[in-house]
């Protein structure tokens, strides 16, 4: 199957969720999301041409969104005193 070449604006990802059945469709040329599915074991139904592959049917609590990090950086001081706890936690061992 010979794939087209996209620029990156073209490369889109399409989520739909149906509410009454609780699944996610998913349409997408983005290389990114394509592996992140199939390291989920969720396959494509149909990869076309192009190489847009389309997914159905996937149980709702498969997909899930992250929320961003609000952790503060550790300052030098703490990064010393956990790497400190962790060498302490392994000599218990």
């Amino acid at each position: 199957m010979k794939q087209l070449s996209y620029s990156a604006p073209e490369r889109e990802t399409i989520l739909q969720c149906d509410d009454e059945t609780k699944t996610w469709s998913i349409t997408t040329l983005q290389p990114t999301v394509i592996t992140k599915l199939k390291k989920a074991n969720i396959e494509a139904y149909k990869v076309t041409q192009d190489g847009m592959h389309w997914y159905k049917n996937i149980d709702f609590n498969r997909i899930s969104f992250r929320n961003e990090s609000n952790r503060q950086p550790m300052t030098d001081e703490q990064r010393k005193a956990a790497a400190e706890r962790l060498r302490r936690a392994r000599e218990k061992k």
